[in-house]
C-alpha cells in the first residue's frame, strides 16, 4: 500500500498539472480519523500550499459531518457553497465526513452535483463502507482505501493518483504474473498458500492484493471486472470476520 507521503506527492502532482478529479471517496478504517485528517490537509494545501490542518477556517472549504438524519437540506446548502467562485484557492472543496449517514434523498442530491459539477468543485466523501452509498453515486467517485495505519490504496477510476504497490510487488513481482497466467486449480493453491503464510507473516495478503491491483491497472478496461471484484471482496475482508480464502477465490477466480 502507498504511504501518506506517497499519496501527498501524487495529489501535489495532480494539482500542479490541473488533473485533480472532481470527486474522491475515502473508505475503510473504523475510526474515520485518518480519512478526515487527510481531507482537511488536502483542502489546506489547495488554499495555502501546506500539507497540514489549517489553524484558522479556510475560505474555500466547507467541512460537514453527517448525522443519521442528515438530509437534502444539508446537501442543498453545500451545493450553494460549491457553485460560488473560489476566493483564494483554485477549488471550492466540500468534505462530508461519515457520508454513509446521509439519507437516500441526500445521496441523490450529491449524485446530481457529481454528475455535472462546477468546474472549480472538489467533493470528498468519507465513509466506512462505500457500499452503503447508492451504486450510481459510488461510480462517480475515485475510491481510496485507507487503513488504520494511515496507508492507502487507490482503486480504478478514469483519473486520479496511481495505486502504490507494496514490498511484495518489488520483491516477488513474478508471483503476480504467475498467478495471472495460472489455471484455476493453481490459483486456488496459490491463494491457499497465501492464507497459510498470513498466519506466520501478517500483511502478506494485503501486499499481494495491492500488487495484483497495480498489475491489473496497467490495462483497466480489460481487467475492470476483476478489479471491481477485488475492491468489493477486500472491503469485506477488512471490515468483517469473513473467510479470507473464500473471499479471495470469489474475487480472483472466474
Amino acid at each position: 500500500m502507498a504511504s501518506i507521503e506517497d499519496l501527498k506527492k501524487d495529489f501535489s502532482r495532480l494539482i500542479k498539472e490541473e488533473k485533480l478529479s472532481h470527486s474522491y471517496l475515502l473508505f475503510g478504517s473504523e475510526s474515520g480519523a485518518e480519512k478526515f485528517l487527510f481531507s482537511k490537509e488536502l483542502a489546506n494545501f489547495l488554499e495555502n500550499k501546506k500539507w497540514q490542518v489549517s489553524e484558522r477556517p479556510l475560505l474555500d472549504a466547507l467541512m460537514l459531518s453527517a448525522q443519521s438524519d442528515s438530509g437534502i437540506e444539508m446537501v442543498r446548502s453545500a451545493a450553494n457553497f460549491l457553485w460560488q467562485k473560489p476566493a483564494v484557492s483554485t477549488k471550492r472543496t466540500l468534505i462530508i465526513d461519515k457520508a454513509d449517514h446521509l439519507t437516500l434523498p441526500a445521496q441523490n442530491a450529491i449524485l446530481k452535483i457529481a454528475e455535472e459539477p462546477p468546474r472549480h468543485a472538489l467533493i470528498i466523501l468519507n465513509v466506512r463502507n462505500y457500499e452503503t452509498l447508492l451504486p450510481a453515486l459510488q461510480s462517480r467517485f475515485q475510491k481510496i482505501y485507507v487503513n488504520s495505519n494511515f496507508q492507502f490504496s487507490i482503486f480504478p477510476a478514469t483519473a486520479g493518483p496511481r495505486c502504490g504497490g507494496g514490498n511484495f510487488q518489488k520483491k516477488d513481482e513474478f508471483k503476480i504474473l504467475k498467478f495471472m497466467k495460472a489455471a484455476t486449480s493453481e490459483k486456488k493453491e496459490i491463494i491457499k498458500n497465501l492464507v497459510d503464510e498470513e498466519k506466520e507473516n501478517s500483511g502478506m495478503i494485503e501486499e499481494f492484493v495491492t500488487s495484483l491491483i497495480a498489475e491489473l491497472r496497467k490495462d483497466p478496461i480489460k481487467n475492470y471486472q476483476m478489479l471491481k471484484n477485488i475492491l468489493e471482496r477486500w472491503t469485506l475482508i477488512n471490515q468483517f470476520n469473513v473467510n479470507k480464502r473464500l473471499q479471495l477465490e470469489a474475487a480472483l477466480i472466474e
